[in-house]
């Protein structure tokens, strides 16, 4: 089965499952898919996966807009900027891979390899 059959199965599911639109298809989602990335949507990715995801994308962002706004205006050094927003990330990633292995289990999803599936088959 094909990741498009996959991901709209996925989206059916967290939609009848009440979780919102803009959780299960966030904009990065939709940046990722446009540049060919084929990822399932965070509910069906692993813990190390999401907080490998969110820990990059909120170090870095969070990192530069500090830079920019307030740690080079301070004269901070580069190193402890970078430390700072590491620190951060990997705090921010932590929470975010919790937080949808929670209400991965909380809402009963199914496993993404085994979407589309009929239950009792083995097949791919």
């Amino acid at each position: 089965m094909g990741y498009q059959t996959k991901l709209e199965l996925a989206h059916k599911e967290l939609h009848e499952k009440g979780v919102w639109k803009s959780h299960y298809n966030p904009p990065i989602a939709k940046a990722m898919a446009k540049i060919g990335m084929c990822i399932p949507p965070p509910y069906y990715q692993t813990f190390f996966d999401n907080f490998l995801i969110s820990m990059t994308l909120f170090a870095s962002v969070w990192g530069a807009l500090n830079w920019i706004m307030f740690w080079s205006v301070e004269g901070k050094p580069v190193l402890e900027a970078i430390y700072m927003s590491l620190l951060a990330g990997v705090l921010f990633g932590l929470i975010m891979a919790s937080f949808y292995r929670y209400r991965r289990k909380q809402l009963q999803l199914s496993d993404w390899r085994s979407l589309g599936r009929e239950k009792g088959t083995q097949s791919d």
